[in-house]
């Protein structure tokens, strides 16, 4: 089509009909170059990409080894690494297959015969439903302005709760309880209640320094400290992770351990794991922190308002606009997100913090999804 072929169609249409012909034009333009744009998944909170290889290549030298042979249910090569790189003993620290396994295991521990678990909220939907699971019954205390409130907490406990469980850094607002503050709450929690630390996200925090929280099982017996290899380490296909108490602990880490242990090819890679960690984590601390603080810093200029964050995603809301509804705009953009309906929150959506291309990516989408992606707020 010639220049002036192309003005004269519009001869005999209003202003309105050519807008109305111009904007259907760019969205089939839109949708066809989205067709060969592929989908980013951001919804999920392990780490994107492979291991070190040679994390990888523990795993494999142990299946051509003695893979027809049982492991050691004790994982004590595993947990005396960990008891070096945390500086406690090893028999504070009990291997399961995966801190949701650990969490469970507690709570059948502790909530037998209708025993109620606390637990700040919206966290990590899977609290709830391990209480009900151990028969117990979950006790919801919502954040106040997406922060752990002592006091609320605190009130909520009774003569019959039996656990107070805190995800820190929080699933899934990402706010992050210092070890002073946490170590004041854990002063005032009456005795007949255990304290289950989920420190899922606790590598991706900048605040201080990794074993903070984790140290405070020197000085509260009733403490369990409970952390995973499937985030920052990278290894959630072998579902591993461990939990560390107190030197008083021992009964109830034992109560907790999985009967026959943890199989040996993820223990062998996750001993590797911790051997190389203080490098491997902290390259990726870095990339976290630097993308969710140019996220912070950008969100707010589209009209999204976001909540300060210690781990590997943002927990965001755009007012007028649920999660649901937000959520299915940025499918449309390729782009896909957690709704924060199922995390506790109908108007949030949760987004996972990756690399320079898929914040841009993020970024992109979310101004064509609010319409500002000519900068008009």
């Amino acid at each position: 089509m010639g220049l002036l072929d192309y003005y004269r169609q519009f001869d005999d249409m209003s202003e309105e009909e050519i807008s109305a012909r111009l904007m259907e034009k760019r969205d089939a333009e839109r949708a066809k170059a989205l067709a060969h744009i592929p989908t980013i998944d951001l919804s999920g909170t392990e780490w994107p990409e492979f291991p070190n290889s040679e994390v990888m290549n523990a795993s494999i030298y142990v299946a051509r080894g003695r893979i027809n042979g049982y492991p050691d249910r004790h994982a004590e090569r595993l947990r005396r690494s960990l008891a070096t790189r945390h500086d406690v003993e090893a028999e504070r620290i009990v291997v399961g297959n995966g801190a949701a396994e650990l969490l469970q295991s507690a709570a059948f521990a502790l909530l037998g015969g209708g025993g109620e678990l606390v637990t700040p909220w919206p966290s990590y939907p899977l609290y709830p439903l391990m209480a009900a699971r151990a028969g117990g019954r979950p006790v919801a205390v919502d954040l106040s302005a997406d922060r752990l409130d002592a006091r609320r907490t605190l009130d909520a406990i009774g003569e019959n709760t039996r656990a107070l469980v805190i995800c820190n850094p929080n699933d899934p607002t990402g706010t992050y309880v210092r070890s002073d503050a946490l170590g004041d709450l854990l002063g005032r929690v009456p005795e007949h209640v255990h304290v289950l630390l989920d420190e899922a996200y606790v590598q991706f925090q900048d605040v201080e320094h990794e074993d903070a929280c984790l140290r405070l099982t020197d000085a509260f017996p009733r403490l369990l400290v409970v952390r995973t290899f499937s985030k920052a380490y990278g290894l959630s296909g072998l579902r591993i992770g461990y939990a560390v108490g107190s030197s008083q602990s021992t009964e109830m880490l034992a109560r907790i351990a999985p009967v026959l242990g943890v199989n040996s090819l993820s223990q062998a890679a996750a001993d590797y794991a911790v051997g190389i960690a203080d490098r491997e984590l902290a390259a990726r601390r870095r990339l976290v922190s630097q993308q969710r603080k140019w996220l912070a810093e950008q969100l707010p200029r589209l009209g999204v308002e976001v909540t300060p964050t210690q781990s590997n995603f943002v927990w965001m809301r755009v007012d007028g606009v649920s999660g649901a509804e937000l959520a299915a705009r940025l499918e449309r953009e390729r782009v896909l997100v957690a709704p924060g309906g199922p995390l506790g929150a109908d108007d949030h959506i949760r987004v996972a913090v990756r690399g320079p291309r898929e914040t841009d990516r993020l970024l992109l989408a979310l101004r064509r999804a609010l319409g500002t992606e000519n900068g008009n707020e």
